[in-house]
């Protein structure tokens, strides 16, 4: 009995290989939003509250479920469909993955602007943009 409960559990883990990197993206960006938000209760001299904590594993099981989820869907229904439109592995998993740090990357920026007044990504944006203005002024 054992050894079927290990086949079965090693044969999961090996059908989920190809979303690994993608969930520990994701759960990395999750925990990095919870150093900041603690970060951002220590400067503002905020309580830590362990609804905080609970949201932050909530959330990562929630996030990897998704993922997993989109996975299956993409990999074992919609792939034959897909391919026939876009050749990337897996857009759908990817781009949901995207979704998840984009969202996370959003909550860090607010802790972040709560303690610094600075808006990380309204300045990545305006460099972005003005780099692409250069760009665009040496091509002509």
């Amino acid at each position: 009995m054992n050894t079927k409960l290990q086949l079965f559990l090693l044969s999961f883990l090996a059908i989920l290989a190809p979303v690994k990197g993608m969930v520990s993206i994701t759960i990395f960006f999750i925990w990095l939003d919870l150093i900041a938000g603690i970060w951002r209760s220590k400067k503002l001299k905020l309580p830590l509250r362990s609804r905080g904590f609970a949201r932050t594993i909530s959330k990562t099981l929630l996030y990897a479920g998704g993922i997993v989820s989109v996975f299956f869907l993409e990999k074992y229904v919609l792939a034959d469909l897909i391919g026939i439109f876009i050749s990337v592995e897996l857009v759908l998993t990817k781009a949901f993955t995207f979704y998840c740090v984009f969202t996370e990357l959003k909550s860090i920026n607010e802790s972040y602007f709560d303690v610094t007044k600075k808006d990380v990504l309204k300045s990545f944006k305006e460099f972005i943009t003005a780099k692409k203005q250069e760009w665009d002024g040496f091509k002509s």
